[in-house]
């Protein structure tokens, strides 16, 4: 721990991560990157297509962009991405159909009935901001899925294990096709974040050879739709401190997000203002997560952002989490310490920085 910058954890086996600790962790990294850049005004829209070409010279360009856009931003648009669209329209079909099913449906497949969360959350089940009262949202969680023989989930290792499935058709069948191509799209996307950082093309790949690969189907109702009685009694004091998902970074590496075209994705910038990312046509919106701000030593940003739905109409979303091995440890890479800028973060397991902070998102007390 230094007087200039606080480390938010110790080693693995004597941390104790909170959402708090991380936050002003992250704000302390965003003043300083705001000296080196201005408050950005809009996200940028890269062409990531040289990531499936032989042509060097496109991929480097195209390294620089990311880097940029990583450093300025924290966020970015990805066209030229080959992913096909019917498969999407599909996910969004499968999304769409399960949020409108009976809640005792819903609830067959509760996140509380699965040991590593995954399942359904109802509205303000989940709180990513500790200042706020709960995320106007419900959502549907799935990851890798793994049986119950998997020995890492034996192990109790959070990220691994299997998903649950609601008796609904057709439902698993178009969310594992669109998880496997976020999967494959994923790995293209670390090569580009390999080269951003001057490393091999392939650095990455041995880190992710079984992922975590969390992706969410999440239903946003309007901001106002929902009349206060219907909302739990602790909503009921403040209805300002609620919203789609109040301000938060994420915990993964990076994140994919599909939308609808119904905006309401913010992004606040260094001058802590909040920057709109509207739907583009089948674009991805692109994100730098926590674990990649502590791989890069600060140097890239892990943004805060919020969703509020501000319209009259129903929202959709499909964030993909992209992340590593469960049990890689993530310190700081080699290529982004100095003697100017020592190693700020002490190397912690992918399962064990998002395990922690999911747990107490959802108010679940930490084991020993």
């Amino acid at each position: 721990m230094t007087s200039s910058h606080p480390q938010t954890d110790l080693p693995i086996g004597m941390a104790t991560l909170t959402l708090r600790d991380r936050n002003a962790s992250r704000l302390i990294a965003q003043a300083e990157n705001s000296v080196n850049a201005k408050p950005f005004s809009k996200v940028p829209i890269l062409d990531i297509s040289p990531l499936s070409s032989d042509d060097k010279a496109a991929k480097q360009e195209l390294a620089k962009q990311i880097r940029s856009a990583c450093i300025e931003v924290g966020f970015f648009y990805i066209k030229g991405h080959c992913v096909d669209s019917n498969l999407r329209k599909a996910a969004f079909e499968a999304a769409k159909l399960f949020f409108s099913q009976s809640e005792q449906l819903k609830r067959s497949v509760s996140v509380e009935k699965s040991p590593i969360l995954r399942g359904y959350a109802g509205l303000l089940e989940e709180n990513t901001d500790p200042d706020n009262q709960g995320d106007l949202h419900e959502h549907f969680d799935m990851a890798l899925d793994l049986d119950e023989t998997d020995p890492d989930f034996s192990a109790g290792i959070y990220g691994y294990g299997p998903n649950q499935w609601p008796d609904l058709e057709p439902f698993k069948e178009p969310v594992m096709a669109y998880h496997g191509a976020m999967v494959v799209l994923s790995e293209s996307l670390y090569r580009g974040f390999a080269l951003s950082l001057g490393l091999d093309e392939d650095h990455f790949l041995p880190w992710i050879t079984k992922p975590i690969a969390e992706m969410r189907l999440a239903h946003y109702p309007p901001q106002t739709a929902l009349p206060q009685t219907a909302l739990p009694q602790t909503a009921l004091h403040d209805p300002e401190r609620i919203m789609g998902i109040g301000a938060h970074s994420d915990y993964d590496v990076f994140t994919i997000l599909a939308t609808d075209d119904v905006p309401a994705l913010e992004v606040q910038n260094s001058a802590d203002q909040w920057i709109a990312a509207p739907p583009i046509d089948n674009a991805f919106i692109v994100n730098v997560g926590d674990l990649l701000q502590r791989w890069t030593n600060d140097i890239y940003r892990s943004t805060f952002h919020r969703v509020v739905n501000r319209t009259s109409k129903e929202r959709y979303s499909i964030p993909f989490f992209a992340s590593t091995n469960a049990q890689l440890e993530i310190g700081v890479l080699d290529k982004c310490i100095s003697s100017e800028r020592p190693a700020r973060y002490a190397p912690i397991s992918a399962s064990d920085y998002v395990g922690t902070l999911m747990r107490e998102a959802y108010g679940i007390e930490q084991g020993p």
